[in-house]
């Protein structure tokens, strides 16, 4: 990942180069179209832009299934976070996807690789790639992922 350009400029109401966190256990995330709340009662809504096809979602949760088998994980937790992730892959994959049966295994697979990275810094490294994307297929879910 490119590290942003120092400084930052501000345009017709748009801000580049600018990195902000707040709060205790902040995250931030880069690169493109990605979008992060962090808090209690937030609302966002968000206008046109490039949305996310079945066909993009389905690369997205095939990336999260490699990542999961490529990390250093004990095996079976490995075996575990990666059949959540396969499950929601095929829920995607079908001609009318199942959105709640993607968004049900991707919750399920984060609270298991949550509980992992309490114990297991491999998870921990796991989950800080799978936020991007999470965020990205949450736009095409209509919910907020990993949040």
């Amino acid at each position: 990942m490119a590290s942003p350009d120092p400084g930052f400029s501000i345009s017709n109401s748009s801000v580049s180069g600018v990195n902000i966190a707040q709060g205790d256990g902040s995250r931030t995330l880069q690169g493109d179209g990605n979008q992060a709340v962090v808090g209690d009662n937030n609302q966002v809504a968000q206008g046109e832009g490039q949305a996310l096809t079945q066909a993009d979602a389905v690369k997205l949760l095939a990336q999260i299934e490699s990542l999961i088998h490529q990390s250093a994980l004990p095996a079976e937790l490995k075996e575990e976070a990666a059949l959540y992730a396969k499950s929601a892959k095929k829920a995607a994959e079908r001609s009318e996807p199942k959105k709640e049966t993607v968004k049900t295994n991707l919750e399920t697979m984060g609270e298991t690789l949550t509980e992992a990275a309490e114990t297991v810094d491999a998870a921990k490294g796991l989950w800080e790639t799978l936020l991007p994307i999470g965020t990205k297929l949450g736009t095409w879910l209509g919910y907020a992922m990993f949040v």
